[in-house]
């Protein structure tokens, strides 16, 4: 049972790491950018612009070793005994050095070779570009006839890119704003006075407004409702009022779920059925169902 345990476990691990590794977060911002040119050098001619700077290096630093193997045959006293064992010696050392330290020459070469190009390439590509600013476009598709607002900035020394188009989700800000608790988020409910014509259901158009939660605006605290709201100080009722709700085609009650400890609204006819049923308060009701305004949003 305990390998049937790690077993189960292993596998729950690798459905986690398959589902995080399958999963991708979509950016409000979907940007555009058109790079700077860059003359960027070609890989044949970087290569051997290197290769020769250490092929150089390497040749001069064997060409000084051989310097000194020269002088010292020339301080050796060929008349004295042993003069040809001490240069066969010498000449065994400088040769089994000089690999190594003609390869050092050719790496220290390059790499101080590589730090000058690198150098070369910023002072002059920011030496190169003519823009002095970047500009950033921002689509607006609440005006049709502009939807693109430019905008401009001073160009940064590092910069790589000179324009920028920017398509901002404004829906996915405001709602990870809300989220956050930054924001609330104002509705004002019309009553169109049209009905569809296949459910006769009432046309209601909503006009939605942000406005910021800081201490400013006191956290947008209302006095009216922190009093006359039984959930508190929020800007929607979560508790539906005692009464009857119609939408134009279906008429509907408050009831109380205790099972849940939540409140609701249930069907009890058609509209036409209750009209017919209560003839006096007709001239009312429909009334109040073509110009009134709505008690009870249900958005979709």
């Amino acid at each position: 049972f305990a390998i049937m345990r790690v077993a189960i476990g292993f596998v729950c691990f690798a459905l986690c790491v398959n589902v995080c590794l399958s999963l991708r977060f979509a950016s409000p911002l979907q940007t555009f950018t058109i790079f700077d040119n860059k003359e960027e050098p070609l890989p044949r001619e970087e290569y051997l612009s290197k290769y020769s700077v250490g092929l150089k290096a390497e040749m001069d630093k064997r060409n000084e070793l051989q310097e000194k193997y020269e002088e010292f045959l020339a301080r050796q006293d060929k008349e004295s005994p042993g003069w040809a064992r001490k240069a066969a010696k010498y000449e065994r050392n400088l040769r089994s050095a000089q690999e190594r330290l003609s390869a050092k020459a050719f790496d220290e070469a390059v790499r101080k070779f590589e730090r000058q190009e690198k150098k070369r390439q910023k002072s002059s590509s920011s030496s190169r570009n003519p823009n002095k600013y970047q500009f950033v476009g921002v689509i607006n598709k609440s005006k049709p006839n502009s939807p693109i607002e430019w905008y401009a900035r001073k160009r940064p020394a590092q910069a790589t890119w000179s324009v920028r188009l920017v398509h901002v989700n404004k829906r996915a800000i405001i709602k990870d704003l809300f989220n956050q608790g930054k924001v609330d988020v104002m509705a004002k409910y019309h009553n169109t006075g049209f009905a569809e014509e296949e459910t006769k259901e009432r046309l209601v158009e909503g006009q939605y407004h942000v406005k910021e939660r800081s201490w400013r605006t006191l956290w947008n605290f209302s006095p009216k409702h922190f009093f006359t709201d039984s959930s508190g100080m929020y800007w929607r009722e979560r508790r539906v009022r005692p009464g009857v709700f119609t939408d134009g085609a279906t008429v509907y009650e408050t009831a109380y779920r205790y099972k849940d400890g939540k409140n609701g609204i249930r069907a009890l006819g058609s509209l036409d059925h209750f009209l017919a049923s209560n003839p006096e308060e007709k001239d009312k009701v429909l009334k109040k169902v073509e110009t009134g305004t709505p008690d009870l949003v249900l958005e979709k």
